[in-house]
């Protein structure tokens, strides 16, 4: 604190005085630092305005490239839950599937019996051949017993079409 004698000197000295420039150079520089002020607060709102376009067009990308929810994966039946419905047709071989495709594998892999589309158009072809009485076209496939036949029953279409082509009957 202040002693008394250095409160009292302190109260009696008078303000110094301002010269008329002074002030006016004050005043300039507030104005200006009142500009600057001003020019800095458009930038800050045009800033805030362009981050808040940003971060929304951030959020629109985000949600269409995220990667969807995942689904579970699909659980295989067990063994003893698959109906097993489709035979070999093949003698000697004993195995059953649970589907076409699996046993239409199993015949092109196990017994050279080519994919299903090939017998069946190698069928059309050796039908052909015995609707036109020519020999039947050589093939290095081991087809099923009785595939001719059995394609012939589940082919009626096909085969009435030959028949009306060549006017004829073929039984195998």
């Amino acid at each position: 604190m202040l002693r008394q004698k250095e409160q009292i000197e302190f109260l009696s000295k008078k303000p110094p005085t301002c010269i008329k420039s002074t002030i006016e150079t004050l005043m300039m520089n507030f104005q200006q630092i009142s500009r600057n002020i001003d020019h800095l607060d458009q930038d800050l709102n045009q800033l805030s305005k362009r981050l808040d376009y940003l971060e929304e067009s951030m959020t629109e990308h985000c949600i269409l490239v995220q990667p969807q929810k995942q689904e579970t994966k699909k659980k295989r039946r067990t063994a003893n839950l698959i109906k097993r419905d489709f035979q070999c047709p093949y003698e000697k071989c004993d195995k059953i599937y649970g589907t076409d495709i699996s046993l239409n594998l199993h015949i092109r892999l196990k017994h050279n019996g080519g994919s299903k589309i090939e017998r069946e158009e190698l069928a059309k072809k050796i039908l052909d051949a015995k609707f036109q009485d020519e020999i039947e076209p050589e093939h290095s496939f081991n087809l099923p017993p009785n595939f001719i036949e059995d394609f012939q029953i589940h082919h009626q279409e096909y085969i009435h079409n030959l028949e009306k082509t060549y006017n004829k009957r073929i039984l195998l």
